[in-house]
């Protein structure tokens, strides 16, 4: 998938590709306006992070050219899309055309006419992209996620949240991630009517798997396979009562508000389950008030853990250490 950030002048500059279409072999979304880099970076490329491709119209952003380039870097730190920058008549030996070579960027547009823009676009986009540069090799980064051995099989781990929209699914994908990116094999199954997996498979690009999807070593399911697995993560979502999966499962996590409105929900929940062992997991949970929520929630039955903002479902990495925590227990040696 392609994510083209441009400006009002080139709006139509991908037109010529025929890629709009949702259908077509590398869909393009596309956003116009005025940006900033960086601050795009922060506030808004997580939600695109499974994007394959980026196309960067060098007008549409207010960066000084140091600071683009810069903005780059520290984009190719954090993600791993192929980058495009798009900036007519840019000369070779100018300082930002070195600087994007130096950030690992080699596939530059720089033509002034129309039909060799679109040439150099293609070229881009293609397989190999732009080949007539030699930008400087970055080297992948590993983000310093530690491996661990799983040698458990099918441990069923059922997600239930207290009221609708809590989060369960949030905390379904994100279990899922984390435990895929340190070494386990997972199953996530979609169990409740939410329906979102659908939608999720179709934006993200999911690679069709059997009868589900695989997205960054997860693999997505809407109902069980028969397959073996270290876990199996149930999105249950609601259950105004407790069905099977829910009762039988191996680890069973609460997704809890702690809001005043939330509470008499939240609480409700963790009566009927008083004596069942669970994680109970907060979000939005201000850091001052924590100890206050903990001290009359958690219980020699419920250990409560809070949950830190995660605006990206398959990011497992906003609350590895919840998520460690909770998982401890089935990493062989420790």
């Amino acid at each position: 998938m392609i994510l083209y950030l441009s400006s009002t002048q080139h709006t139509n500059l991908l037109d010529f590709t025929g890629w709009y279409d949702t259908n077509s072999e590398m869909p393009i979304k596309k956003m116009v306006g005025s940006f900033v880099l960086k601050q795009f970076i922060i506030y808004d490329m997580r939600n695109f992070s499974h994007f394959s491709e980026v196309v960067l119209d060098r007008i549409a952003f207010g960066d000084s050219d140091e600071e683009f380039a810069e903005a780059i870097e520290e984009f190719l730190t954090m993600y791993s899309p192929r980058i495009t920058v798009i900036y007519e008549g840019l000369p070779q030996d100018s300082s930002l055309f070195r600087a994007l070579l130096d950030s690992g960027v080699g596939n530059i547009v720089c033509a002034a006419e129309i039909e060799a823009i679109q040439r150099e676009i293609t070229e881009c986009l293609s397989e190999k992209g732009m080949t007539r540069y030699h930008p400087k090799e970055r080297v992948k980064q590993t983000n310093g996620i530690q491996k661990y051995r799983f040698d458990c099989e099918n441990v069923s781990v059922a997600v239930i949240s207290s009221q609708p929209r809590m989060g369960a699914t949030t905390v379904a994908f994100g279990l899922s991630a984390w435990l895929a990116s340190v070494g386990a094999t997972v199953y996530c199954i979609e169990e409740n009517e939410g329906g979102i997996l659908y939608a999720m498979a179709a934006d993200y690009d999911m690679e069709p798997d059997g009868n589900g999807w695989l997205l960054d070593g997860v693999h997505y399911r809407t109902e069980l396979s028969d397959e073996p697995a270290n876990f199996i993560i149930h999105d249950l979502g609601y259950l105004p009562d407790l069905d099977e999966t829910a009762k039988n499962a191996n680890l069973l996590i609460l997704v809890c508000g702690t809001k005043s409105y939330e509470l008499p929900h939240s609480m409700l929940l963790l009566k009927r389950l008083e004596t069942t062992d669970a994680y109970v997991l907060c979000p939005f949970t201000h850091e001052k008030v924590r100890s206050d929520y903990a001290a009359i929630i958690q219980s020699d039955f419920h250990k409560m853990l809070f949950l830190e903002y995660q605006p990206e479902p398959t990011d497992g990495m906003c609350n590895a250490n919840q998520y460690k925590a909770m998982m401890t227990k089935y990493i062989a040696g420790a």
